[in-house]
């Protein structure tokens, strides 16, 4: 994989900064940090100046006056959310928002209601036959979506016919037509003033929630100041899970997030964080990613979502530690399934040759897993990657992209072909009737990628973002990583690479032999130890006194009590000769 590494700062910017080691203004100045009020804004988020007053949306006025309008009325309220872990954190949010309101203001809770669609019979969104349900068996007349609704207008003007207001909270692409009938709170909405335009659904559902506390707590409800900021260990997960720019606004929300969710009272996210042995008190956007995450993902792909937001809404703790041994459960079975329909679907593309676009489909693979696949695929092979299943005619489908090609222009390009279909530049999922139809579909897809991506894009690439010598990663340096977290979208770890180093052992470690464990000698004489996660097929390339190029993120390791620097290589290469 070539490496870019960034450029070095200059002498004349060094001596702007001359408080900071020159290799942490080379991190600062990598992520695009070009002043002291950046770089101190960047690396100590505050509440005040970051996090922006939910009123900056144009409509949400009008969203909390509809709410309490419902509310002092007795009308019966329903919150549909979606099936992933943004869509039910953000449910969790708007739910628990209006119970509290009803609790402290003496409002009916009774009058609470909440749905989420079954991802295999119902699909994504908010649909005609639900919007018709929730009117008649439910008596609902104002339904608040999360995370989905600004391309289901069907369903909204519907709902206007049989006396349905709704509310749309949601941050997916605009489509062509809009719901015009709901009030929309929405960052991208036409027209619309809210300046962070990359909050996710469950950020765009602790706004409208933060608004309805604020109203409540003006109409004398017994709710404390910072009452809102409980509801901030939701955002956290789902602006992770969701892969939203760790930036601006964003950047707070994660920061003030992660804060809540190591002093959570939610006992569902006790108890999950305990069926994992996580240690308490410690959970950061890895934790978010490779654990919470996935368990949140795993009820709806595996069964029906409402697990999760059971879980995250419980008040018992004996209910909650039982829901979230069921989340395990159905995170296992997730595991193997999706494991056995990747190795399927590698099986099926062969050789990817001069495609531009990576295409699996299998009979009766279920769509809640497929988007797990296309993510591997898409990794694997760093092309844009489409996994379809379906049966009797009828297909869902989910694609991942690489960095610069928007997949949702892609699917745009094959609309005439589709039934549904929606998502972000990185992903998207639609779904299609008729074999017929999903072969011109996909024929037009093909057509698109192969038009609208060069051969430099399908090439990998590794930023790094300095040169170092092993000798200079030290406790200091690692302190000042730390101060970058929270890391992820648009702030990854950050990446170093040295030079020149000699091979002194090699053995590998964990099941199977996955792990490569690397001792290397320094070009100043040093010895130092280096582990690669699934490395390990490369120690049978590898033989004592080979020169190599390691790319590496720097970490701490604690075993038995004891802390030790950790190499983590990321890249491995044969050293280029002096």
């Amino acid at each position: 994989m070539p490496w870019r590494v960034a450029e070095p700062v200059s002498e004349d910017v060094r001596a702007q900064f001359p408080d900071l080691r020159p290799v942490f203004l080379q991190l600062l100045w990598n992520r695009g940090l070009r002043t002291r009020e950046a770089m101190d804004a960047f690396l100590r988020p505050q509440w005040e100046r970051d996090a922006f007053p939910p009123a900056l949306f144009r409509r949400m006025g009008d969203a909390v006056a509809r709410v309490f309008a419902a509310l002092e009325r007795g009308e019966t309220i329903a919150v549909h959310g979606d099936y992933d872990a943004d869509g039910v954190c953000g449910s969790a949010v708007l739910v628990s928002t209006l119970r509290d309101i009803c609790r402290t203001s003496g409002f009916d809770e009774r009058k609470l209601s909440w749905y989420l669609p079954h991802r295999e019979t119902e699909g994504y969104g908010l649909a005609v036959p639900t919007m018709e349900k929730l009117a008649t068996e439910r008596g609902a007349t104002l339904v608040i979506t999360v995370d989905c609704g600004i391309s289901n207008k069907p369903a909204v003007d519907r709902g206007r016919e049989l006396g349905v207001d709704t509310i749309v909270c949601d941050h997916h692409a605009m489509p062509a037509a809009l719901p015009e009938a709901a009030i929309l709170i929405h960052p991208q909405a036409p027209g619309e003033t809210y300046p962070n335009k990359h909050l996710c659904g469950t950020g765009v559902a602790f706004k409208l929630a933060s608004a309805l506390v604020q109203e409540a707590r003006r109409r004398g409800a017994a709710l404390p100041e910072g009452h809102e900021k409980w509801l901030l260990d939701l955002v956290a997960v789902a602006t992770v899970t969701d892969v939203v720019p760790l930036i601006g606004e964003n950047r707070a929300l994660e920061a003030y997030g992660l804060i809540v969710l190591n002093k959570t009272r939610r006992p569902g996210f006790k108890a999950l964080l305990e069926a994992q042995g996580a240690a308490p008190g410690a959970a950061d956007t890895a934790t978010i990613g490779f654990q919470i995450g996935p368990r949140l993902n795993a009820a709806g792909r595996m069964d029906h979502a409402s697990g999760a937001l059971e879980l995250l809404l419980a008040e018992d703790a004996a209910e909650a530690a039982r829901l979230a041994e069921a989340l395990q459960a159905a995170n296992a079975r997730r595991q193997e399934a999706s494991d056995r329909m990747y190795l399927e679907a590698l099986e099926q593309v062969g050789e990817i040759g001069a495609r531009t676009l990576v295409v699996a489909r299998g009979d009766g693979w279920p769509s809640g897993l497929v988007g797990l696949v296309a993510s591997k695929l898409a990794n694997a092979f760093h092309r844009p990657a489409l996994v379809i299943g379906g049966a009797d005619g009828r297909y869902v489908g989910s694609g991942r992209s690489i960095p610069g090609f928007d997949i949702t222009a892609m699917l745009r390009a094959a609309a005439e072909h589709l039934d549904k279909f929606g998502g972000h530049p990185q992903a998207c999922g639609f779904s299609i009737t008729g074999a017929d139809r999903l072969a011109r579909a996909v024929g037009a897809m093909e057509a698109h990628a192969e038009a609208n991506l060069s051969a430099e894009q399908l090439v990998p690439i590794l930023d790094v973002d300095a040169e170092l010598r092993l000798e200079d990663a030290d406790g200091e340096l690692l302190a000042d990583i730390d101060r970058l977290r929270p890391f992820g979208e648009g702030n990854r770890p950050p990446v170093f690479a040295v030079r020149g180093l000699a091979v002194s052992g090699v053995d590998t470690v964990g099941a199977e032999g996955r792990h490569l464990r690397l001792a290397v000698r320094s070009p100043f004489g040093r010895f130092f130890r280096m582990i690669g996660f699934r490395f390990g097929d490369r120690a049978a390339t590898l033989k004592l006194g080979d020169r190599v190029d390691v790319a590496f993120e720097l970490g701490e390791n604690e075993w038995r009590g004891r802390k030790e620097m950790q190499y983590r290589i990321v890249d491995i290469t044969p050293s280029l000769p002096l």
